[in-house]
């Protein structure tokens, strides 16, 4: 568990990324699931817990040789995960992306009932050559 702050997910996303280089991963899914982890931080932190750095988020990954997952949770009070818009973001604005970024880069997206808790999933091809 880690307080909400934005400092926290710089941390957690270093130290991801520390774990992400022991494994040779092609260069377009060590991306996305940096985009994924970054977003889904960002999210908990900024909208989950209202940067209220009494509130706390977690997070989980589990790296195998087809795919890695995310599962990010915050102590907010979660969100309508139902009746999510399918509205395209501003392409102006600063926010409002979170939702089609995931949809663009995981191969799977689930939420627990409350809609605190995402589970992403990118599934890839291991090729042993980290650039590809």
């Amino acid at each position: 568990m880690y307080q909400a702050t934005l400092a926290n997910v710089e941390q957690v996303c270093s130290t991801a990324a520390r774990v992400l280089d022991e494994y040779l991963v092609q260069k377009k899914d060590r991306f996305a699931v940096e985009l994924l982890l970054r977003e889904s931080l960002n999210n908990a932190v900024v909208h989950g817990c209202n940067l209220d750095s009494h509130l706390f988020f977690s997070c989980r990954m589990m790296i195998s040789n087809r795919e890695i997952t995310i599962e990010v949770s915050d102590d907010g009070t979660g969100f309508d995960w139902h009746s999510k818009p399918e509205i395209p973001p501003d392409h102006l604005g600063e926010s409002g992306r979170g939702l089609t970024i995931y949809a663009i880069y995981a191969h799977s997206i689930s939420y627990n009932e409350t809609g605190n808790c995402v589970t992403l999933t990118r599934t890839f091809n291991y090729q042993g050559d980290k650039n590809d």
